[in-house]
């Protein structure tokens, strides 16, 4: 195996609860990171004050101001040194061999623009029974090609997230787009359309065994639906106006364009249930016109004359 260097990003912010314990793992791999870079994205409480002496080969910036996930990101990665990059969150917890079963993937297949890797569920903060039961074993590894790990991970977006997916700089290198890898203006689904860009670029590998524990906290933007379907239409027109730049097949361009739609419709559903009809009619008129749809017409004709609720409930189906 040649030589090669592994570097990790971690954006935080206002994380005194989960930080340490995401180092703790990291520093624990059996493959140890080459470089470690902390983003505070203006916590309330520093990181570095947070930290003390406890972790000296951690260097962490801070941002002058609270300027998002994806900002502290592109931040990070502009530092990075290393062959591969993990961009590691400040509440996730790594498996130990992760990093090393990832690189060592990359490695044998020169290839391959990332290795993304599986990973238990957590709701309640406690990741002890996850890892007390974990038990490293041969990985099971799926490759996927291009067009293949593409088509995989629109159909199944949850199962690649950040935290868990290593990645060939180089290969990230070339997607960076006026001076940044993760789009400056997406306040959610930032890693969506990164991992599009990068399934459209190179093959990929995918470690169906867990690689470590994902949280959910109550206060992730996730939860917030309205925030995150808005970010998600948004973040797939972006990624078809890329389409020629990513040559990307019909097959995949029109994938994307029912993902928008789906995604509209949801938004403007979910804007119509907390009274704001206006802006629901106005972003389904606005698809509409970028893409006829019955589906699309149907839920603009209820909801303009105010029947989606009872509609919906009656017919138990999703327009």
């Amino acid at each position: 195996m040649t030589n090669f260097r592994i570097s990790v990003v971690v954006p935080a912010y206002n994380c005194d609860a989960t930080i340490c314990g995401t180092l703790d793992a990291l520093l624990g791999q059996s493959r140890a990171a080459d470089e470690i870079f902390i983003v505070d994205d203006f916590s309330e409480n520093p990181v570095s004050s947070l930290l003390g002496n406890r972790y000296p080969d951690v260097k962490v910036i801070r941002h002058e101001r609270n300027r998002g996930v994806q900002n502290a990101r592109n931040t990070g990665f502009a530092e990075v040194t290393g062959d591969y990059v993990l961009f590691l969150d400040s509440d996730d917890i790594l498996c130990p061999e992760f990093l090393e079963v990832a690189a060592r993937l990359l490695e044998e297949s020169p290839h391959c623009g990332g290795c993304f890797g599986s990973f238990y569920k957590c709701f309640d903060g406690d990741a002890g029974p996850f890892l007390r039961d974990h038990q490293p074993q041969d990985p099971e590894v799926e490759a996927f090609s291009q067009d293949e790990g593409l088509t995989f991970y629109l159909n199944h977006t949850g199962e690649f997230i950040p935290s868990f997916s290593l990645l060939r700089k180089s290969v990230l290198d070339g997607l960076v787009r006026e001076g940044h890898l993760f789009h400056p203006e997406l306040f959610n689904n930032q890693d969506f359309h990164l991992f599009v860009r990068v399934l459209a670029t190179a093959d990929v590998r995918y470690i169906k065994n867990p690689m470590g524990v994902y949280f959910l906290q109550p206060e992730s933007i996730s939860r917030n639906q309205e925030k995150a379907w808005s970010s998600r239409a948004v973040a797939v027109e972006l990624l078809i106006e890329l389409a020629s730049d990513l040559a990307l097949s019909e097959f995949h361009v029109a994938f994307l364009r029912k993902m928008r739609a789906i995604a509209v419709r949801r938004v403007a559903r979910l804007l119509s249930n907390a009274g704001k009809r206006g802006q629901a009619v106005t972003s389904l008129m606005k698809e509409l016109r970028r893409a006829p749809s019955l589906k699309t017409f149907v839920l603009l004709l209820l909801i303009g004359l105010g029947l989606h609720r009872k509609t919906l409930t009656y017919a138990g189906r999703e327009y």
